[in-house]
């Protein structure tokens, strides 16, 4: 059944994307029926759903009791979701896979509840959640799917996750991996839905943080096992992430005051 309804400009949702515009799957939780577009054809959705679609379907609907929200997954966050559920999967090999435009799950209010709770204070939580709900009524299909869905990518996702903190440069890593720097930036801007730069600092930085917290090791050598070159660009990038220096967060997560006087982010 499809509804031919104009596209309106200024639906509202609300987003959470932890992917880029090339997201491998979009999510969408709605209290409310809704319309559904893509490239022309129309899906309805009914109301205490979950949609599991692509990056490209858009909400058209005229009136909406309640706003969706919509959540899209990098196929490198899909990647990093196979090994958690991976002993849910069906092992057997399905080489007829036809993926739906829009897959729907119903669920109960409370599930739904949990669903958009998730999706605002965790993400990757949502997703691990969400999934194995979807395996348990769909084995077959959501298996098919998270598979079609990082294959091709497996490789290069490796290689990102072994290497990230190697003290090395887009360009560096480009070169290791044996693609050309535009080739590699678009190849990870597709899988991890951000700049390949932007991410490895996120990620380097997210490092050192959990190394400040729970280590005794030196700032220095903080810096140069997360791939910094040296203690300067460490402290530098590492403040104007954090607000603080290093050795701050340091202080502040042992709930410690540091020489500035300092006590658990207040002055």
């Amino acid at each position: 059944m499809f509804f031919f309804l104009p596209i309106k400009e200024d639906i509202p949702v609300i987003a959470v994307f932890m992917g880029g515009k090339m997201s491998a799957l979009r999510f969408i939780i709605t209290r409310s029926s809704l319309t559904l577009s893509l490239h022309g054809e129309r899906y309805v959705v009914p109301a205490n759903s979950l949609a599991v679609t692509c990056a490209n379907m858009q909400v058209v609907s005229d009136v909406l009791q309640c706003k969706p929200i919509i959540v899209d997954f990098s196929a490198a966050a899909l990647q990093q979701l196979y090994p958690d559920v991976i002993e849910l999967i069906e092992t057997e090999r399905n080489n007829t896979f036809s993926r739906n435009n829009v897959k729907v799950i119903k669920a109960e209010n409370d599930v739904i509840d949990v669903f958009s709770s998730l999706s605002n204070l965790s993400p990757d939580s949502f997703l691990y959640f969400s999934y194995i709900y979807c395996l348990s009524l769909d084995r077959n299909y959501f298996s098919a799917l998270l598979k079609s869905s990082i294959s091709g990518n497996k490789a290069f996702c490796h290689f990102i996750e072994t290497n990230f903190m190697q003290p090395w440069s887009v360009a560096q890593l480009a070169e290791e991996i044996g693609l050309p720097l535009r080739k590699f930036n678009q190849q990870f801007q597709d899988v991890y839905g951000k700049p390949a730069k932007r991410w490895l600092l996120e990620r380097r930085l997210e490092h050192a943080k959990r190394l400040l917290s729970s280590t005794p090791m030196r700032v220095l050598d903080i810096a140069l096992e997360c791939g910094f070159s040296n203690h300067a660009h460490f402290t530098d990038s590492f403040r104007r992430n954090f607000m603080c220096s290093p050795k701050q967060f340091r202080y502040q997560s042992h709930g410690k005051v540091d020489n500035d006087g300092i006590l658990n982010g207040e002055e």
